[in-house]
């Protein structure tokens, strides 16, 4: 008798819940997607993890079922990773047991975390010899007519641009001036231990990588630019340069945050002046008589010279 209730059963929960689920498919070995996206950058390795919370109110539910744990992804870098979903204990009988499916919000830099919660209904029938058999279904929402097996996080990271334009008659264009770059970042966030430097001049000797945090020095030549590659958005930066003689400074982009695949912080150093070739208006008029002078001598010596022959 009790077999032939629990057949009965799990025929009313099938046919109750078919319409329910019919957009989606079962969860293969209770699993669901974790996409690492990158934007502008390259995604760091990450850690992320997820809870999965009782929601009890679903239609048609059995009550709350045994807590459910699911496993961490650790991603290498961009790319689509599987989560998994275990039962802390078995299902005590057939039914429909609802959960809300999270992930876990963190503070890797640059990193957009899904803020989204999935809904989970697991539909536990009779199998074989009387085991009961979970069936795992994500959707966006209780209303279940959309499926969704896919949480999705984007890395995204811009480059920094710092460049030197030297103009005016007088500007040294082999002269190298002096940059002091800062990177700061958000307080509650992680960072990597550094980030790449390229560009600039190989004489210039400039440093390879920059941390946040700390005052770097860099060397600029006219036409140089350096980049500083893969920040996370959010870290804001100020570049300075050291005042030269004679030069009039102008600047661009010289302070921001990274919200962008590229900013630049653009510096033009003019220099320009009348070159000293030693003749002024007040001595043109003597320049001129001795001028003169040494014409009228020179004919006078012509004139001898002919007379004489």
């Amino acid at each position: 008798m009790k077999k032939f209730v629990a057949i009965l059963l799990t025929l009313m929960l099938v046919l109750g819940v078919s319409a329910a689920f019919a957009e989606g498919t079962s969860l293969t070995n209770a699993s669901f997607n974790k996409v690492y996206a990158e934007e502008g950058g390259t995604a760091p390795a990450a850690t992320f993890t997820f809870t999965a919370a009782p929601a009890g109110s679903g239609d048609g539910a059995t009550g709350d079922g045994p807590a459910l744990t699911i496993s961490n992804v650790e991603a290498r870098g961009a790319g689509t990773y599987p989560a998994k979903i275990t039962p802390v204990t078995d299902f005590p009988t057939v039914g429909k047991y609802y959960y809300n499916v999270s992930e876990t919000q963190g503070n890797v830099a640059g990193i957009t975390y899904d803020a989204s919660a999935l809904y989970l209904m697991v539909l536990v029938t009779n199998g074989d010899n009387g085991t009961l058999v979970p069936s795992y279904y994500l959707y966006t929402n209780n209303d279940m007519l959309a499926k969704q097996d896919t949480f999705t996080n984007t890395y995204k990271a811009g480059k920094l641009n710092i460049s030197k334009t030297v103009t005016g008659n007088l500007g040294d264009k082999t002269k190298y001036f002096e940059f002091t770059v800062t990177l700061t970042g958000e307080a509650d966030k992680t960072y990597g231990e550094s980030y790449a430097v390229s560009g600039g001049s190989p004489d210039a000797h400039n440093p390879t990588s920059i941390k946040i945090g700390e005052e770097t020095t860099f060397m600029l030549k006219h036409g140089d630019t350096i980049s500083i590659a893969n920040l996370p958005y959010g870290v804001t930066y100020s570049v300075t340069e050291t005042a030269a003689d004679g030069y009039t400074t102008t600047k661009t982009g010289d302070t921001g945050s990274i919200n962008a695949a590229e900013t630049t912080a653009a510096f033009t150093n003019s220099k320009t002046g009348t070159i000293d070739t030693g003749v002024t208006t007040e001595s043109l008029p003597y320049v001129v008589l001795m001028g003169f002078v040494v014409l009228a001598g020179a004919a006078l010596l012509l004139k001898r010279k002919a007379h004489n022959n």
